[in-house]
């Protein structure tokens, strides 16, 4: 017993804990990586992120892929009071806009159906990168053709078919001829402006006569006097002869006749409205003048009677039906620069 006490008493007393310490260190390793886990999960969940596009989608569509990126919207336009829009036209932010998680966005809305029949956009004179993004807005495709078109090299859109605000089905094939060379622009000819011509008329009337008498001196003759008086006889001396002369002067009458005053004009912007085919408004001209509205970044003529009064002032010049804006340009371009002759 005293042997094993003192086999005891010499033995280190602190080395059973040194297990323990062990243990109790991997734990708190352990422990700590657990706890570290969900932090970074967390922090890459409410992470910033980038705006996805929601132009063109549909109501379940735009629902799906903010719900996806862990993002909010509110909805405007038709349909969006009581739930019964149909697709996403307009979207605030931009797609890519750089937005915090739960970020709220404001979705434009309309009730048209995203898989009905549209409108072919004005394509010609776009680059190849705006060309995708238009047809991805309306949710078309497009094959093309010419220079350029096996590779992906093509810069510039130079025809297209069918033109431009033919309606056709939803995910219809547009075809385009393109280019690798952007074609020279033409220098614009301006038009000889016109002057009021001024022409001179001659009319031939009745001479006015105005009579002129003239005296002549008498003619005195000298002759021998060969001659004898007779005796009752009576001697005259002739008077001096007149003579009576007509002046007729002729009377010149100058008539200056100008032409007609040259067509008006004015130059500012053209939008469209959902109106009657073939008519327009204005402001600023009384209903029924007939109008020819040009295009002047294209040179398109459209033609259409004023039979509405527009409100907007300004540079607006008229609003046209939406048949006959899609003839100049693309409904989506919303605003042309024209001049309106009448």
């Amino acid at each position: 017993m005293v042997a094993e006490g003192g086999d005891l008493r010499a033995s280190n007393p602190r080395a059973p804990w040194r297990p323990l310490s062990v243990l109790i260190m991997i734990v708190a390793l352990v422990a700590s990586g657990v706890l570290a886990a969900p932090v970074s999960a967390d922090a890459a969940t409410h992470a910033r992120r980038h705006m996805p596009n929601l132009i063109g989608l549909s109501r379940a569509q735009v629902y799906d892929v903010m719900r996806a990126d862990a993002l909010y919207f509110v909805t405007t336009g038709p349909g969006s009071s009581n739930g019964t829009w149909k697709e996403a036209v307009g979207q605030s932010p931009r797609p890519g806009t750089v937005v915090s998680w739960h970020f709220q966005a404001t979705v434009r809305t309309s009730l048209a159906n995203p898989h009905g029949p549209r409108r072919v956009p004005r394509l010609i004179g776009l680059s190849r990168a705006r060309t995708f993004a238009v047809m991805k807005r309306v949710q078309l495709y497009f094959d093309t053709r010419g220079p350029g078109s096996t590779d992906g090299k093509w810069v510039v859109v130079l025809r297209q078919s069918p033109i431009a605000g033919t309606r056709v089905k939803w995910h219809a094939i547009i075809t385009l001829v393109v280019s690798t060379h952007r074609p020279r622009a033409k220098k614009p000819v301006r038009k000889p402006v016109r002057k009021p011509v001024t022409t001179t008329t001659v009319k031939k009337k009745r001479p006015t006569c105005t009579p002129v008498t003239t005296t002549l001196p008498p003619t005195t003759t000298t002759s021998e006097p060969t001659s004898t008086t007779i005796p009752g006889e009576t001697t005259t001396t002739a008077a001096p002869p007149t003579t009576t002369t007509t002046i007729c002067k002729p009377v010149t009458t100058t008539t200056v006749k100008h032409n007609k005053s040259p067509r008006k004009y004015r130059i500012g912007d053209a939008t469209w409205y959902r109106y009657v085919p073939g008519h327009c408004a204005t402001w600023y001209l009384p209903r029924g003048t007939r109008l020819t509205v040009r295009d002047l970044a294209t040179g398109k003529v459209i033609h259409c009677i004023a039979s509405d009064r527009e409100g907007a002032h300004g540079n607006r010049v008229v609003d046209l039906d939406t048949a006959q804006f899609a003839e100049l340009a693309p409904l989506a371009k919303g605003v042309v620069v024209v001049k309106v002759s009448w």
